[in-house]
């Protein structure tokens, strides 16, 4: 395989299917390239949440607000449904340093214009029946996010994106990349090299091992997560959940796989997907742990015992990318042109369109309606 696109996208997640859809639907013969099958790394464990509250406060609104309304139109956008539905958010609180925390953060998000409520736990309740409120001191509500179906997000923008003239090399893994007089100018992959005017990594807990390929840096970690999947329940939940611990400075180190953070959602088809167990790992894998689903089903049970007899179905486990920072690598690399990052969001469904959107603007005029100078590749990270 000796090819040449206008531009080559590099992981087929979330972020990297809505770039191939935007790009294609802009007119550039484009091909996204993925070592596995699609959404074979994080976007595969993704519960759909189009969160809000959780962003980081100091940079990232403005992308947020504005993702949150392309996430509104995207059914009609792509002309399909996606299952796109209205929920609430709740971030547990479970000691009195979460509460300080979760208050100066319902400040800033009101300042925002971002309605945002503190809950005492004897008001739980009134928002979401089913939870155990004994187990809380409280929680930071925000009723105004929503959830989509992940699978048929990603596979709805490849479909409309091959009406555009997207090829889809899947099983093709992006061994290095070509360069010449300082510029990126295609990559090499397992089934030969692909000449591109721009290439675009979408890649996730995969970014820095491409990256030292290239002599760059990036501090893209990631950790180990793991979630479970209950049967179906015949009741509907109003909201998802999540702890405030995911907001604490520190937290307490635990044996791998042995602790969990409460993370909760409700599927489509009324499976309760379940979570968190979580570390740090050096190489991006999908292993479970031994540890992991006691803990998990452990944090469920606590809040929600009226459930606690559900079977557990599945489990699963994916590298979940992060930056010291929070913030995203989102930008051109300024001493290489051609190459772009989107990765390493803090939220991915809420910003999966706008990135979308805003990496086609980067290639067809090289500018962008979204100011994403805080987000460059080129920047220096204090953790």
């Amino acid at each position: 395989m000796n090819k040449n696109y206008d531009a080559v996208i590099v992981g087929a997640g979330y972020i990297g299917c809505a770039v191939a859809y935007y790009l294609s639907k802009a007119g550039l013969k484009t091909a996204l390239v993925e070592q596995g099958e699609v959404a074979a790394g994080a976007s595969r464990a993704n519960y759909g949440n189009i969160q809000v509250q959780d962003t980081e406060l100091e940079y990232s609104l403005p992308m947020i607000l504005k993702g949150y309304q392309e996430c509104m139109q995207i059914e009609e956008e792509l002309d399909c449904s996606v299952n796109l539905r209205k929920l609430g958010s709740l971030l547990i609180i479970e000691n009195s340093k979460q509460w300080e925390i979760m208050s100066t953060r319902q400040e800033k998000l009101v300042a925002a214009g971002i309605r945002a409520e503190l809950v005492p736990a004897k008001h739980l309740n009134e928002i979401e029946p089913m939870i155990n409120a004994n187990e809380a001191l409280g929680a930071l509500y925000h009723p105004f996010e929503a959830q989509i179906f992940p699978f048929e997000l990603m596979w709805a923008y490849i479909h409309r994106a091959e009406e555009h003239g997207l090829e889809l090399l899947t099983n093709t893994e992006v061994t290095d990349f070509c360069i010449q007089n300082s510029r990126l100018t295609g990559v090499k992959t397992s089934q030969g090299e692909i000449d591109a005017g721009s290439v675009v990594l979408t890649t996730g807990a995969w970014t820095r091992k491409l990256g030292q390929k290239i002599g760059k840096n990036w501090e893209v970690y990631h950790v180990h997560g793991q979630s479970l999947v209950t049967e179906p329940i015949d009741y509907t939940f109003k909201n998802h959940f999540s702890s405030a611990a995911f907001f604490e400075d520190i937290q307490e180190e635990t044996t791998v796989g042995e602790s969990a953070v409460l993370a909760i959602a409700q599927a489509w088809h009324g499976n309760m997907l379940l979570g968190e167990a979580s570390f740090p790992s050096e190489e991006p894998e999908n292993y479970p742990t031994p540890g992991a689903p006691w803990a998990i089903s452990t944090q469920f049970e606590r809040f929600f015992p009226k459930f606690k007899n559900l079977r557990v179905l599945r489990g699963w486990a994916a590298p979940v990318a992060y930056t010291p920072d929070s913030l995203p690598y989102l930008g051109t690399v300024a001493d290489l042109p051609g190459l772009i990052l989107a990765t390493a969001f803090r939220s991915t469904v809420i910003v999966t369109p706008l990135t979308g959107k805003t990496v086609t603007q980067l290639i067809t005029t090289e500018k962008t309606d979204l100011d994403i100078s805080r987000f460059s590749p080129d920047r220096k990270i204090i953790s």
